[in-house]
């Protein structure tokens, strides 16, 4: 095995698999009872110890799953099953087994922040830092408290309210906005600008005093030239041309404008072709020319760095106070580890001391993902390399140029190939090697074709360079460019994968082409292709196949929402956030208020919320708009109007919490909460985010925060980091990042926006130009940063294209989308490797309903397909603002009456179904209708989608008959109106307190419709219950509205009853006939 190996690894080539067997090799190699090596002796002699290994990885994911895959390898090398070139038998297999499972900590993989962050704690002391600091990586974690401590201090300290002000003026001066708040927009402004003092990247640069010279004397000497050139023309009596004399004489003027005029070769072109040009008069229009050019070239960049100056002294005020409490401070900023473990590193005898001071002596290295590793990292890392090559050691890196995304983290792709060159290194190891993993193991042979087709002509580089130009706004140096175009080709110069013999054949895959002549409707279509896109998958896989790719979380948000809206169930990232789930953010509205009684906002999210206005106690706001009676005009706080307003519902709900906000902590009060609103059984699909919060109200009071103040600004600046796990077995479609998805695969994937823009970072670029140094945006006019900052992300832009692609097993679905005029995009660089792979874009469904593919690319149909005519599973529903409540049972329950096996079917025969569970089963139903005009279809499909979501075993004579009274009741001209405007499962409280739920209430122009579906035949009973049901409503309302009316709905039969609190109708067939006069015009 080779000390210097290189593996390159395209997307599913089995990368991870393939790091996790060489990490084995060497772990074998060890003794078995030894995980860790006296690491402080002075010899390197005696057995290696298997803890002295390291396997570095890009997350803690990543890592977490190879441990996992290293425990199977080795578990199925127990079982006389071992991965191929681990030679390991069955009886070694089992003994490394349950030795690695006995000590796992021992087990050396982790990520290379965490490495460094290791490193740099030993030697804390030495670095001037609290021995229990912790790296940070969200730069406001450690610019804020010393931002809010200046404005703190600027109210008194003059210097400072000079400091915040000149930077206000900037950001007022320079944003095109009509306002923005203060606070947010200068932190913005300062993130990238803190880490650059930090870094101490703005040191020495040149004053404000010395830039407005500059500035000042190119003016002077632009407007010097004009004049010249001026006067010369006028000794000589040219003849001008209109627009060149009115372009000089505003330069003359100091009114300097770009115009084509100053970039002419010759003077001659400024006047009339009768003019005979003097030798004076082209060096006077040559040195305006000169003077332009300078003017156009340094004048930009000078009023940048101008403007930058105020928020860059304010930034190294910042980082100053910072490094000085260092000592004190608990949270170090994770761009810093680095620098500090290098500065450890190569102190005299660093890495022996930091190898003794951790215990280990590592002796081989394992890195993945090489190629977003950063340059600084990888620098702090080298000195630890270079010792364990010198004793015997290897490296190992694994990674994919063209899977390299991370440069805006400071992945530098670069590396992965520069270790060859590192002269020091191949010393230590003389013969490198490289291994190339050639096979696609993810994703259909038809899904692999495609991509070789797609991808694999950019290993030429005129197709890299074609590519790349397309992306690309305005002019760029050409040999930038060439250089550039060399660099991509050689990324995919092995981009063709083959596949193994066990690959199934077939795989879908359509490329369409959305246009639109500006951006929202871009959005639009967009959305509505995927949504139809999605119902036509719905019926052939589980939501939870499908995974679709953007690029940016606002992209995902917007896809989120319009899925939400559509009743199509969806998770993201932030839908898993406690901070986005609405009973968590109704519930610190209710700790809001009762710390600040005075904050209205929060007492309305309280008492419009689900959790507060849904309770049967609180039915005497069911017909009250409380955003336009918050609205409305009225004095003092906004929950003593509330008392005025609703005294019953006050006493009975809020005046316990109000009176008691000062005596419970915030864990109590939200558990008080919890029980008095019913709020866990009343939303049982929200279980998880509740236990978590109540998790994080009892972390915080075991640290301190037990007041409501304490826990609220705990709340506003953790709030976000708090996240419950993704559920086992969720069947919903995911929507994520395509950074996200790095690593991950599914069988359906959807990239809905190719048009990825080029655009330069908003970190500083320090210049120097003219003896002076300045720091400023990187816009065009900074030359060379500018160009290799675009055409790196042109780059990268590429890569996201492949990355998304790849991520497929049977079925990719690509959007090339793009605005009129909207050009240099990565969809123009797709549209041109679509074209030279001849693969012409798919034709849209007219419907926008997808083609039915050819039979062998077609994935075959999942058993756990949905119906296709009801896409959706509304029993889970994360991202609803207003869950619905179930209406079944748990199926247990059967058991407590007795049933016998014979009663769930068995021995050949139907399982009985009891007219309660009919009734059931129809709600079930009923509650998963998607109502498109085909009261056939929908019937049939909500039926289907019935029997393999109920929890009890549906006999066939049941469904047959439910179908057909379904069908018979979604035909009624009304039904439809109800099923969308109705509340199901609606509660009521009768005279003594007990709760009671109608089939649906639903709020019709003459007044309230009680709806109660029955099965079987009229019974005086029904009409009683129904009555009750009435009496019930019109007792609780406080309006004057028209009293309800009950409708009985008898399925069997197929009749309607109309029931109010004096009369009866009789039985009808359709459900116009008894209703009000209103209702059937």
């Amino acid at each position: 095995m080779s000390s210097l190996l290189q593996v390159k690894a395209s997307a599913g080539s089995g990368k991870t698999f393939e790091l996790t067997r060489r990490f084995l090799q060497h772990i074998v190699r060890c003794e078995e009872h030894n995980p860790r090596s006296p690491a402080c002796r002075a010899s390197s002699g005696g057995g290696q110890a298997w803890g002295d290994i390291l396997a570095i990885t890009f997350t803690n994911a990543a890592a977490t799953e190879m441990r996992d895959r290293v425990v199977g390898q080795l578990k199925r090398a127990a079982l006389g099953n071992p991965a191929p070139g681990l030679d390991l038998s069955p009886e070694h297999g089992r003994l490394w087994t349950d030795t690695i499972v006995r000590d796992m900590s021992a087990l050396n993989i982790r990520t290379i922040d965490s490495l460094l962050h290791l490193v740099a704690r030993t030697a804390a002391l030495d670095l001037d830092l609290p021995p229990d600091f912790q790296p940070v990586f969200a730069t406001e974690e450690a610019l804020t408290p010393y931002l809010d401590l200046l404005f703190e201090r600027s109210r008194h300290d003059g210097s400072m309210r000079t400091v915040l002000r000149s930077a206000f003026t900037a950001l007022a001066h320079r944003d095109t906005d009509t306002g923005f708040l203060a606070g947010e927009k200068l932190l913005d402004q300062l993130r990238p600008l803190f880490d650059a003092a930090l870094r101490e990247e703005l040191d020495d640069l040149s004053s404000p005093e010395k830039l407005r010279q500059r500035q000042e004397a190119l003016c002077r000497q632009a407007m010097h030239d004009a004049n010249h050139l001026l006067r010369i023309a006028e000794k000589h009596d040219l003849p001008w041309q209109k627009k060149a004399l009115a372009a000089v004489t505003a330069a003359a003027k100091g009114k300097h404008k770009n115009s084509a005029y100053f970039s002419k070769e010759a003077a001659e072109q400024l006047f009339l072709k009768r003019a005979s040009i003097q030798d004076d008069v082209q060096e006077a229009f040559q040195a305006l020319a000169a003077s332009q050019r300078d003017m156009q070239n340094e004048v930009p960049l000078l009023k940048n760095a101008l403007w930058l100056h105020p928020c860059i002294q304010l930034a190294r005020l910042l980082a100053e106070a910072f490094k000085a409490n260092r000592q004190q401070e608990s949270g170090i900023p994770g761009m810093l580890v680095p620098r500090l473990v290098r500065q450890i590193l190569e102190s005299e005898h660093g890495v022996p001391t930091a190898l003794c001071r951790m215990g280990v002596r590592l002796t081989h290295f394992l890195v993945d993902e090489f190629q977003d590793t950063s340059r600084e990292h990888w620098t702090a890392l080298r000195p630890l390399v270079e010792e364990a090559l010198a004793h015997g050691g290897s490296l190992t890196w694994v990674g994919d140029v063209k899977q390299s995304i991370y440069s805006w983290r400071g992945g530098d792709a670069e590396l992965f190939d520069s270790v060859f060159d590192d002269a020091r290194l191949t010393a230590l190891a003389p013969l490198p090697q490289r291994h190339v993993l050639s096979s696609n193991w993810r994703s259909r042979r038809g899904v692999v074709k495609y991509n070789n087709r797609l991808f694999g002509q950019l290993d030429q580089k005129d197709t890299a360079l074609a590519a790349l130009t397309a992306m690309l706004p305005g002019q760029f140096p050409q040999d930038i460019l060439l250089q550039a175009a060399k660099s991509l080709a050689h990324a995919f110069s092995e981009a063709r994968q083959g596949c193994p013999d066990t690959t199934p054949d077939g795989g879908t895959v359509r490329t369409e082409q959305i246009r639109a002549e500006k951006s929202a409707d871009l959005g639009e279509a967009v959305l509505k292709r995927l949504c139809a896109l999605l119902r036509d998958i719905a019926p052939e896989r589980p939501w939870a196949d499908v995974l679709i790719l953007v690029r940016s979380n606002a992209k995902a948000s917007l896809i989120a929402s319009r899925l939400a809206a559509e009743r199509i169930p969806v998770v993201t990232e932030n839908s898993l956030r406690l901070a986005e789930h609405p009973l968590v953010v109704q519930t610190v509205a209710l700790l809001s208020f009762l710390d600040n009684p005075g904050d209205d906002i929060a007492f309305l999210a309280v008492i419009a919320g689900s959790i507060f206005r849904q309770h049967p106690e609180a039915q005497e706001l069911a017909d009250t708009n409380l955003e336009d009676w918050a609205a409305s005009p009225g004095t003092g706080p906004l929950f003593r109007r509330f008392c005025q307003r609703w005294p019953a519902v006050w006493q009975s709900l809020l005046a316990p919490f109000h009176s008691h906000a000062g005596l419970m902590t915030p864990y109590d009060m939200v558990l008080e909460w919890f029980s008095r609103l019913d709020v866990e059984a009343r939303f049982p699909e929200a279980d998880t985010f509740l236990r978590r919060f109540m998790e994080v109200l009892y972390s915080a009071e075991e640290k301190g925060q037990g007041t409501l103040a304490t826990f609220l600004d705990h709340w506003h600046s953790k709030s976000n980091e708090e996240k419950v796990p993704m559920p086992d077995h969720m069947d919903a479609v995911r929507v994520m990042t395509i950074h996200k998805a790095k690593g991950l695969e599914a069988p359906v994937v959807i990239v809905p926006w190719t048009d990825f823009r080029a655009r330069p970072s908003s970190s500083p670029v320090v210049l120097e130009r003219e003896g002076l140094r300045m720091a400023v945006h990187n816009r065009k006019e900074t030359g060379t940063a500018y160009f290799a900052e675009m055409i790196r992300q042109a780059k990268e832009c590429i890569h996201l294209l492949y990355v998304a692609c790849t991520r497929a097993r049977e079925a990719l679905y690509v959007f090339c989308t793009a605005t009129d005029g909207n050009n240099a995009t990565a969809s123009q660089a797709l549209e041109l490797l679509l074209e030279n792979a001849e693969l012409p874009f798919d034709p849209m469904p007219p419907s926008g309903g997808r083609e039915a593919p050819d039979a062998p690319d077609e994935p075959k149909p999942h058993p756990k397909a949905n119906p296709a005519a009801r896409p959706f599973d509304a029993s889970w529903r994360p991202m609803d603002w207003l869950p619905r409540l179930k209406i079944f049972r748990s199926p247990l329950r059967a058991l407590a009456r007795g049933r016998t096996p014979h009663a769930y079917g068995a021995q050949g025969q139907e399982p009985f179904f009891s007219p309660e569970e009919r009734g059931l089963f129809f709600h079930f139903c009923l509650e998963h209708v998607h109502c498109t005009g085909d009261a056939c279809a929908d019937a049939h499909a909500a039926v289907i989608f019935g029997v393999r979501h109920f929890p009890l075993p549906v006999p066939a004579s049941a469904a047959e008959r439910l179908t057909r009274s379904l069908e018979w009741f979604l035909a009624q001209p009304q039904t439809a109106l109800w099923l969308e405007n109705g509340w199901p499962e609606h509660p009521l409280l009768d005279a003594a307190g007990n709760l009671l739920r109608v089939d649906m209430l639903v709020p019709e122009p003459w007044g309230p419709l009680i709806l109660e579906y029955k099965s079987g035949q009229p019974d005086p009973a029904h009409i009683a219950q129904i009555r009750n049901y009435l009496l019930c409503h019109d007792a609780a309302k406080k309006t004057l509205s028209p009293p309800a009316k009950g409708l009985l709905v008898y399925l069997d039969l197929q009749k309607f009853q109309m029931v109010d609190a004096e009369s009866v109708s009789a039985l009808c067939d359709h459900c116009s006939v008894p209703l009000p006069r209103e209702v059937r015009q």
